[in-house]
């Protein structure tokens, strides 16, 4: 590591260590996780709402939670369902993330029922000037924790709903069953309650962890700018784009493949301002490395598909912007607005902001015509990148105004280098 970087990763996504991908994202400023256990409980026999929640900001954030508890059931039949506090308020410190435990029992003479509901709903408050700490999608496990791991296996035994829509004005509803039996009446009241998970005092565990990899990470590193790899990413980048609402035709996935692969390249033979930790990606490896050495064993493809995408797509993004810009005159934004497009991506790969046409080839796609010869895999012949996407253009001009003319118009311009590259390496079709 070069003496004296200050070595910044995203804060670790502590919920996706518990929950998986079951999580409901508000706004970009809060995340959290929904379930109930036991399923199924006796009358007098308590039972809790969990909710996990993630700050993905810098500031201290206010957080209410309050539960709606039905007193009838379906059939008008009476029930009755005793919580000592409906409301819930808390602070969240900086990237904070933790289990509120809401307790509830159901009382005589309440009969057996099934999918009794339980509504939440999460307010939060927060200040405007905060900056993320965390990737919107799912991010790198932890590998330090404020709990143990039993507590954490005990959490990840809970069933956590899936919530469609992912809004933050929408009500979340648990469900649970009453078996038809009695428990003996409770012998101490109840109460909710708040356990840190992870606060920011274990980032600096975190970054001992991540340091401790470096040298790991750069070995496994030589590996994954191969063919396997590219044919991995071709694959992820195709079902992907498609999971969020972009389709892609052949020839503009092959070149976002290449776009990604030739990013996971260490340039720093050929570029001196290059430094390989700079890179999210990088860094990225090194906490999945933390998390799990035996990471390190499993084939490049799979590590980069699996947990490397997602800021493997930042990184190329603003590497695509230099690659456009040294090809061709065009105005792409000082740098912040182009971390800002990024951020963009990154929203919409985590389902938080719609589709647009303009993710397919700015830069991605673009830059991906620029190192079509560099990045070669398996059986590659680069004009079908070229020829691909000329039918890929073909068909989507017709179908674009305003900012998308623009690209598509850059689009024809880099194609027509590339046709000229392929033919001066005397590549045959």
């Amino acid at each position: 590591m070069t003496p004296n970087r200050q070595f910044n990763p995203l804060y670790p996504d502590v919920l996706g260590a518990i929950a998986g991908g079951l999580r409901i994202t508000f706004d970009d400023v809060l995340q959290a996780a929904v379930g109930i256990f036991p399923r199924s409980a006796y009358l007098n026999q308590p039972v809790e709402v969990l909710v996990i929640l993630q700050s993905m900001i810098d500031k201290n954030m206010d957080i209410t939670v309050g539960l709606s508890i039905p007193n009838k059931a379906a059939d008008g039949t009476s029930i009755m369902i005793s919580t000592p506090k409906k409301s819930v308020s808390l602070t969240l410190s900086p990237g904070e993330v933790g289990a509120l435990h809401l307790p509830l029992v159901a009382l005589a003479p309440t009969p057996a029922l099934n999918d009794v509901p339980i509504r939440i709903n999460i307010r939060y408050r927060s200040s405007r000037s905060s900056h993320a700490v965390r990737t919107p999608n799912r991010g790198v496990p932890p590998s330090a924790l404020a709990v143990s791991p039993f507590k954490l296996q005990a959490l990840r035994d809970v069933e956590w709903i899936d919530q469609p829509g992912n809004q933050s004005d929408q009500t979340i509803t648990v469900r649970f069953d009453i078996a038809p039996k009695q428990m003996p009446n409770l012998l101490a009241p109840l109460k909710p309650s708040y356990e840190v998970l992870w606060t920011q005092e274990q980032m600096g565990e975190e970054k001992r962890n991540l340091l401790s990899q470096i040298n790991e990470a750069r070995l496994l590193a030589v590996s994954l700018s191969t063919s396997a790899v590219l044919n991995s990413l071709v694959r992820a980048v195709d079902d992907i784009y498609a999971a969020r609402g972009l389709p892609l035709h052949p020839g503009e996935t092959k070149a976002i493949a290449k776009m990604l692969t030739y990013t996971l390249d260490d340039r720093s033979q050929v570029d001196p301002t290059f430094d390989l930790e700079d890179q999210r990606w990088f860094q990225t490896l090194c906490q999945v490395l933390a998390h799990d050495s035996s990471i390190a064993r499993r084939a490049p493809n799979e590590i980069v598909a699996r947990y490397l995408f997602e800021p493997l797509i930042y990184d190329a993004i603003l590497l695509g912007f230099t690659l456009i810009r040294s090809r061709l005159r065009a105005n792409l934004g000082d740098r912040a607005e182009r971390i800002n497009y990024a951020d963009k991506v990154m929203a919409w790969l985590a389902a938080q902001a719609e589709p647009d046409l303009i993710y397919i080839y700015l830069p991605l796609a673009l830059g991906g015509v620029i190192v079509n010869l560099q990045v070669t895999g398996a059986d590659d012949n680069p004009w079908e990148v070229v020829e691909g996407l000329r039918e890929a253009y073909r068909g989507r001009v017709r179908l674009v105004e305003g900012d998308a003319m623009e690209i598509f118009d850059m689009l024809d311009k880099l194609l027509s280098k590339g046709e000229e590259d392929l033919r001066r390496a005397r590549i045959q079709r």
